[in-house]
């Protein structure tokens, strides 16, 4: 592996300590042939999560400015959906069913990016802002 590849993983496990998922990462470290391919591939598997980290940033931005534009409300999952579609996002193909897992995990106490307000169904569920997900690369 490059200085420069190592760097970029060493920078995102720092930053990020649990974005790099060490079983994901194993096969593009073993495949063969070792070399420039799996230098590339390693590089790729560094942007995605890159990409997935700035996808999650952006929705908790999302309840974040919601929350502050209408004095500390909390928004419901179909609101959220629709802000969502309409706001530029870093990956405009998300299904509604995809972005609820995304708003379930940044919620979950393992992560605490947000609240959760379970309702009589997922579509029902109200979020709220708890703290910043900071990408800046």
């Amino acid at each position: 592996m490059r200085p420069r590849t190592l760097q970029r993983l060493l920078e995102l496990k720092a930053k990020h300590s649990g974005s790099v998922n060490l079983l994901e990462l194993k096969p593009y470290l073993l495949q063969t042939p070792f070399g420039e391919e799996a230098e590339t591939e390693v590089n790729r598997y560094i942007d995605n999560v890159w990409q997935k980290l700035k996808l999650r940033s952006h929705i908790i931005r999302l309840v974040k400015d919601f929350s502050d534009r209408t004095n500390g409300q909390s928004v419901g999952f179909s609101q959220l959906h629709g802000v969502y579609v309409y706001s530029n996002p870093p990956q405009p193909l998300l299904s509604r069913e995809q972005l609820r897992d995304i708003l379930i995990e940044l919620s979950s106490p393992l992560t605490g990016y947000l609240g959760r307000v379970r309702a009589s169904d997922w579509e029902s569920d109200i979020f709220y802002f708890l703290r910043e997900l900071p990408v800046d690369s």
